[in-house]
């Protein structure tokens, strides 16, 4: 094994992100030796995420400011510096992972330097997560479009976020890998037929619907209503603490890849919100409506999100305002008396199948279009 690809993330560890997560086996499986220069966020993250292969390294190069924080936003300048740096020590001809702009932008800049190429990976499209003045802003968008066209690869999750295309941007669809999707179908869990089982994961917090979450599950305890929650991911905020500990939910706590997708074959309905107020969110591109396709699995997403609208037309999904609680609990009510407008949804997301390649799928065809460049 000689081949080797650097990832560079604003992370601890591949685990900590469900999108690098699922690229690791498949550059494994490809006879490479996979690197991360990371961010340690909190103390002993990488100890606890840290990926047990010795085929995986797992390096941190800036520790510290956590992540909803205004320390962790002050410290993105040093993060883009330390990556900087840290892309001209790896030296030249090297291939370059790099998620999102503020890694993709300092390590494109290092790479005039050392000839490394850098596959810009823009699952949150930076601009649109920052509150910037609006000439910061245009200056910022301008900076993203030469780091667009400038990167060997520029990976996008969808189209809706961009008002460019180049040559170098190709889609990655968050969908699952196929080994995982097949080992979860394997899976036998027990499931509750007498009740609507409602599948949250991935964040559990403020920005993602928890609160709603939680006053709709409230409203339909008081009615007696037989619906059950299934949650599952990082919980950072005092309601995602009371929805999860709530009589009517089952908590997994943080769980791997594969056990996420398990808990697919025992939901009848999964929810993906997103607060609308931050633009990113109006644009989400869900890992989770991958997961869906797979399984089969109608989901609710809330109206302000553009980019399911495909989903919700097709009769795969429900859309509701965010901030309805009331709505999101009558819905749920409704279908857990009406299984028959459940499988009609089921049905329905079955067609959306052809958009949504596996994941190890999609990525192979990056390989290889970075692998024949070498080989010419």
């Amino acid at each position: 094994m000689n081949r080797e690809v650097f990832f560079i993330a604003p992370l601890p560890a591949f685990k900590k992100r469900t999108r690098l997560a699922k690229m690791v086996p498949v550059f494994l499986g490809r006879n490479y030796m996979v690197h991360l220069l990371g961010w340690e966020r909190s103390n002993n993250e990488l100890a606890q995420y840290r990926w047990d292969d010795a085929r995986v390294r797992e390096t941190t190069i800036l520790r510290g400011g956590g992540y909803v924080s205004r320390k962790a936003r002050m410290m993105y300048p040093l993060w883009m510096m330390m990556v900087f740096i840290s892309v001209l020590r790896l030296g030249k001809n090297r291939i370059l992972f790099c998620l999102g702009w503020e890694t993709a932008f300092p390590a494109l800049l290092a790479s005039q330097f050392t000839r490394s190429k850098v596959i810009f990976d823009d699952a949150d499209r930076f601009s649109m997560i920052m509150s910037l003045p609006k000439p910061l802003h245009a200056g910022l968008v301008a900076l993203e479009k030469w780091t667009s066209a400038k990167s060997f690869i520029h990976l996008v999750p969808g189209w809706t976020r961009y008002n460019w295309r180049n040559d170098k941007m190709m889609i990655l669809r968050n969908s699952p890998n196929h080994s995982d999707f097949t080992s979860a179908r394997k899976t036998v869990l027990a499931k509750d037929v007498t009740r609507l089982n409602v599948y949250i994961n991935g964040w559990v917090g403020d920005t993602r619907g928890a609160p709603i979450f939680l006053s709709a599950l409230n409203a339909i305890s008081n009615q007696g209503g037989g619906v059950v929650f299934h949650i599952a991911g990082r919980v950072d905020s005092p309601e995602g603490e009371r929805l999860v500990s709530h009589e009517k939910s089952v908590f997994y706590g943080e769980v791997s890849q594969a056990k996420a997708l398990e808990i697919y074959t025992i939901s009848d309905l999964v929810l993906t919100y997103y607060d609308p107020a931050i633009e990113i969110n109006r644009h989400a591109e869900s890992n989770k409506w991958g997961d869906c396709v797979f399984f089969n699995t109608p989901f609710v997403v809330n109206s302000e999100v553009i980019t399911a609208e495909n989903f919700v037309v097709s009769g795969a999904a429900w859309k509701l305002n965010y901030s309805d609680a009331d709505a999101l609990a009558r819905l749920l009510v409704f279908l857990s008396k009406n299984r028959n407008v459940l499988e009609a949804a089921s049905n329905a997301m079955a067609r959306h199948k052809a958009a949504y390649p596996v994941f190890d799928i999609q990525l192979k065809n990056v390989i290889d279009k970075i692998e024949a460049v070498e080989t010419t």
